[in-house]
């Protein structure tokens, strides 16, 4: 009995050593896009005027450098009180106001581009949900559009019978899927936006998900999709620490169930979603 008891153990601290592993192999990658859409509704304090209709998008991609990143950004708006007097990547939480970190344009016209070194500390609130953007008008000094700015990434996986496990039963040769999405990280959180398309399936797609598994492993399933499916089906879904972890690490893949292959019909693996940069 202590003889069983000692390998349970030691199974068990075995099992937790290669999850503690699988949980810090996120990819850290040395290029990483980040995004803001811009709204007035989120600016800090409340804009004064009829701002409803004013928008704008903060685009860049960073590339890592040796005391943080560079940046090379665009900034484009629209329906603003008046001309933009300036823009900027400012550092502070979600409803609160914060410094200028990084100044943008001063004064700015729509589809403007330019480009920037972050510092480390500027970088780390990039990634830990603490930094925004937003342009100011001289009607709203302080600022009339803004969106905190988040790390995105696209991915795509091609779906075939061959990477299922186990092994689905009948004429699956043919069939196939594709799945696209757009993740989008928000600090140790996210969130995803996804596509779905397949055909010459053995029969109707009962249910589709996100499992957390390395290639030709099974695993649990960590989003839903869909259940039933129709090919070009889409939909969002938030993302808990772990399922973003399992993403930014390429221990995830996606596959669609019919009644035939309850385990899984098409499955394909999804590449490292790059949202980290160390």
């Amino acid at each position: 009995m202590k003889r069983f008891v000692l390998l349970v153990t030691a199974g068990a601290l075995g099992l937790a050593l290669v999850v503690a592993g699988g949980a810090g192999a996120r990819s850290q990658a040395t290029t990483v896009r980040i995004a803001a859409a811009m709204t007035a509704a989120n600016e800090i304090p409340t804009p004064k005027g009829d701002v409803s209709g004013a928008r704008g998008t903060f685009t860049a991609t960073m590339t890592k450098a040796a005391t943080g990143a560079s940046m090379a950004w665009r900034l484009d708006f629209s329906s603003l009180s008046g001309p933009a007097v300036a823009a900027h990547v400012h550092v502070a939480a979600r409803g609160t106001a914060g410094p200028v970190r990084v100044p943008l344009c001063a004064p700015c016209t729509s589809g403007v581009s330019g480009t920037a070194n972050i510092t480390a500390e500027v970088l780390d609130a990039i990634q830990t949900d603490r930094a925004y953007a937003n342009v100011h008008t001289q009607q709203n000094p302080a600022g009339e559009i803004r969106d905190q700015v988040e790390p995105v990434a696209n991915v795509t996986s091609a779906l075939r019978a061959k990477q299922e496990v186990p092994r689905p039963k009948g004429k699956v040769n043919r069939a196939k899927g594709t799945f696209t999405a757009t993740v989008t990280k928000q600090g140790t959180s996210g969130r995803i936006a996804w596509r779905l398309t397949f055909s010459k399936m053995t029969g109707r797609a009962v249910a589709a998900h996100i499992h957390n598994g390395q290639r030709g492993r099974s695993g649990p399933v960590m989003v839903p999709l869909c259940s039933p499916c129709r090919s070009g089906a889409r939909g969002t879904a938030n993302l808990s620490a772990s399922a973003l972890s399992a993403l930014e690490s390429g221990r995830a893949y996606v596959n669609v169930h019919t009644k035939k292959n309850a385990a899984g019909e098409i499955r394909g693996q999804m590449a490292a979603v790059p949202l980290t940069m160390t």
